[in-house]
């Protein structure tokens, strides 16, 4: 069940009907007119009061609100646990949660709900293993099982409206973007993930998930954001996950890892020394570079029909394309192998220089006509006009960047279907 977590009741009127519930958090609101918020909705209403008074239960009831939420004590009064969301948060760790969960769940409330923040990859392992229940992992790290939980039966789903309620809170958009209009069909027999140090940003859960919908598959995919990539790495040998979507700034730790398990590594991650896809099919390990094929994809759109590259009878007359790769790490290695593919001479300018790469500051007095920008965003640098401009990092309004992602997407997701359709 999907709640908007909301904090006053003019948020309530104003949202659409792609939820399930209002959570209202009313712990600042003063003397709430209980009625008024009854009159508010036709959804279940949890009324909370985070982090302050213990709400008067009986008056909440008899306005005709669904469920109170009531932070978990030892010996906490529970006047109507089937009326409860008995609730514990830990908002610095994962103390005691095995035993703290086993004990609220004993009081037989008709939602019993833990909150916690992992710290690596394996707390959240920790926190799905809780389950049944509500297990919802906060913060950055705690992203892994926050998305997955609903998919392998967490009962609620909190997610913001507009102001986020705790670390890590999906915004109700992306939450429908990833769980899609019917929730009630979520199921995961195989789990996906994207990898990278930060990687909370990523919008790959809603591309990936809505593909794995209409393949009217059982899959999930989540967000692994990690302090080192040996994290996950067992898991993924076990299979849990059995796909990675790999980000900065591991695709040089995958490509390691996959020639060291004997993987069968793709042509591009080969000649990119990178690895961006990782699956599992049965013990048997698929590495690969698809950012080659997203660049591939931009590329084909300099040249009406689509086509990578002017056919022979057109190369004399095309113009010719020279270009320039801003950075050197692994997604500048991906954007170099689409480029030679396609015959375009590239020049690679770079912070480090290095054999084969020019400084930085030399881009500047660069007068080709294509420039292909690796460096993380955030990462400012000045850049010359040029008539195609293409940003690999997404967001500010940056359209190559989402096309990329989109582009890339494609091929990985092919390659995580064989974990379904098999070699």
């Amino acid at each position: 069940m999907l709640f908007v977590t909301v904090f006053d009741l003019e948020s309530i009127r104003a949202l659409q009907e792609h939820h399930d519930g209002i959570e209202l958090r009313a712990e600042n609101l003063g003397e709430l007119d209980l009625h008024a918020l009854r009159a508010a909705t036709a959804k279940p209403v949890i009324l909370t009061y985070r982090g302050s008074r213990v709400p008067d239960v009986g008056r909440a009831l008899d306005a005709g609100i669904d469920y109170v939420d009531v932070e978990w004590q030892d010996g906490v009064e529970i006047a109507a646990p089937e009326r409860t969301v008995l609730s514990h948060h830990d908002y610095e760790g994962m103390r005691d949660v095995e035993a703290i969960f086993a004990k609220m769940r004993a009081r037989g409330c008709a939602f019993t709900k833990l909150a916690a923040t992992p710290r690596n990859f394996a707390d959240n392992e920790r926190l799905l293993r809780l389950l049944p229940g509500t297990v919802i992992g906060m913060g950055e790290r705690g992203l892994y099982s926050r998305i997955l939980a609903p998919f392998l039966g967490s009962e609620l789903v909190f997610v913001a409206a507009n102001t986020i309620a705790a670390p890590g809170q999906l915004t109700l958009e992306r939450a429908l973007a990833i769980y899609g209009a019917e929730r009630s069909t979520l199921e995961a027999e195989r789990v996906f993930a994207i990898v990278g140090n930060p990687a909370g940003h990523s919008l790959s859960p809603t591309i990936h998930n809505a593909l794995f919908r209409e393949k009217g598959v059982a899959a999930a995919y989540t967000i692994a954001s990690i302090e080192s990539f040996d994290e996950i790495t067992d898991a993924f040998l076990r299979g849990e996950p059995c796909g990675l979507s790999v980000t900065a700034p591991f695709k040089g730790d995958a490509f390691a890892f996959a020639v060291s398990r004997g993987a069968s590594v793709g042509e591009n991650a080969l000649r990119a020394r990178a690895v961006n896809t990782l699956v599992n099919v049965r013990g048997t390990i698929i590495a690969d570079n698809t950012d080659v094929d997203g660049f591939a994809a931009l590329l084909s759109s300099l040249w009406s029909g689509g086509r990578s590259r002017p056919p022979a009878a057109e190369a004399a007359a095309a113009p010719q394309v020279r270009a320039a790769v801003v950075g050197a790490g692994a997604t500048a290695r991906a954007a170099l192998v689409a480029l030679e593919d396609a015959g375009i001479p590239a020049t690679v300018f770079n912070r480090t220089v290095r054999e084969g790469v020019r400084p930085l500051a030399d881009l500047a007095s660069f007068d080709g006509n294509l420039l292909i920008n690796t460096l993380p965003g955030g990462v400012e640098v000045a850049l010359p006009p040029c008539e195609h401009v293409i940003t690999a990092a997404y967001g500010g309004g940056n359209t190559s960047g989402l096309a990329l992602l989109h582009a890339q997407a494609k091929r990985q997701h092919q390659l995580f279907m064989k974990v379904f359709d098999g070699l």
